[in-house]
């Protein structure tokens, strides 16, 4: 007797329940794990790499859905992370050690260094008559509180031997930071030349007018931005950590191999992205942040342990952080790539 026209053969029913599994499994094989992913500040060069690792698929090829938020201040990332609102980001390590210190019990880490120089400074035109750091006393420096250069500030006047009282701070919007500067609202600002220079020359300043104490130029020896994960995530997901920085190392390699590329992708992200300032700002942080001696030895991403336990020493001591943390439990460098694939012309 032939089975009814409307009931599936037992055999048939089987194969497209087994077929439906399989492409269940091959869906859940391929799901890409999403990462809400935190700028240190707006979309520009400094960002550039992870915006153009995300429009180039690195990070979905490692089976991530990073979306990349603009920030509101390197200081900021840390916080963001440990809030809970983001799981990654491109923050500070010296606010990334403040923060662990007195954070034992939710503490991050960086997984990879980005400024092997940091671009921290202080930054002043050639009419305020400042021509050494001695001369802010008595004047006034415009910085917005979340400002990792105003953070890190005692580091500088400790370095430079400032009287800090005689110094006066005026909280300003990052977005006014240059234009008070040459409004002549504040004598000096703190900030990263990579952002402030460029709006500087925008705002019809000579690049001879203007002068910059870099603090890594009077002995603080400071890192700066890097990649920074939740400890959690190093912990239970190593593999989505791993993913993240081969990711942004190839972002930031094709930054570093084409600029306009890196400028191009902001303006993708961000339609009012002047592309030619931003490469500038770009070649700039290239020439200035990124590619220093310490990384044509170590190759991109590295820290020198010395260098970084004597900034843990340094930050310590100036923020007074009774329980300051281990190196390793500031910054993690097993995910990163053997030298061989992260080194850069000599």
């Amino acid at each position: 007797m032939l089975p009814s026209a409307g009931r599936p053969r037992p055999v048939f029913f089987f194969l497209g329940l087994l077929a439906a599994l399989s492409l269940s499994l091959a869906s859940a094989a391929h799901a890409e794990r999403e990462v809400r992913f935190t700028a240190n500040w707006a979309f520009e060069a400094s960002n550039a790499p992870f915006v153009l690792a995300a429009q180039r698929g690195y990070f979905e090829e490692e089976g991530l859905d990073v979306t990349v938020d603009a920030g509101e201040g390197s200081s900021a990332v840390i916080t963001r992370i440990a809030g809970g609102s983001y799981e990654a980001g491109f923050g500070d390590i010296n606010t990334l050690i403040e923060f662990n210190a007195r954070h034992p019990d939710n503490r991050q880490r960086m997984v990879y260094m980005i400024y092997n120089r940091p671009p921290l400074a202080i930054i002043t035109l050639k009419e305020s008559g400042i021509e050494t750091p001695k001369q802010l006393e008595g004047k006034a420096i415009g910085a917005p509180a979340n400002d990792s250069a105003y953070r890190m500030f005692p580091l500088f006047a400790e370095a430079a031997e400032l009287d800090s009282d005689a110094i006066r701070f005026e909280n300003v919007a990052p977005n006014l930071r240059e234009a008070m500067l040459v409004q002549g609202k504040v004598d000096a600002i703190a900030g990263f030349p990579p952002s402030a220079l460029p709006n500087l020359l925008k705002l019809g300043i000579d690049q001879d007018d203007i002068r910059i104490f870099y603090y890594s130029d009077y002995g603080v020896p400071l890192y700066s931005n890097g990649l920074i994960v939740t400890e959690r995530m190093i912990e239970e997901e190593p593999e989505v950590v791993q993913g993240l920085v081969r990711a942004s190392h190839r972002g930031l390699k094709a930054s570093i191999d084409d600029p306009l590329a890196a400028a191009q992708a902001l303006r993708k992200k961000d339609s009012l992205i002047n592309v030619d300032l931003e490469e500038r700002r770009m070649r700039f942080l290239i020439d200035n942040q990124l590619i220093t001696e310490e990384v044509k030895e170590n190759g991109l991403g590295a820290v020198d342990p010395e260098r970084l336990a004597a900034s843990i020493d340094v930050v310590a001591e100036a923020l007074e952080l009774d329980n300051p943390p281990a190196p390793e439990q500031v910054f993690d460098g097993e995910f990163l790539d053997a030298l061989k694939d992260r080194s850069v012309a000599q």
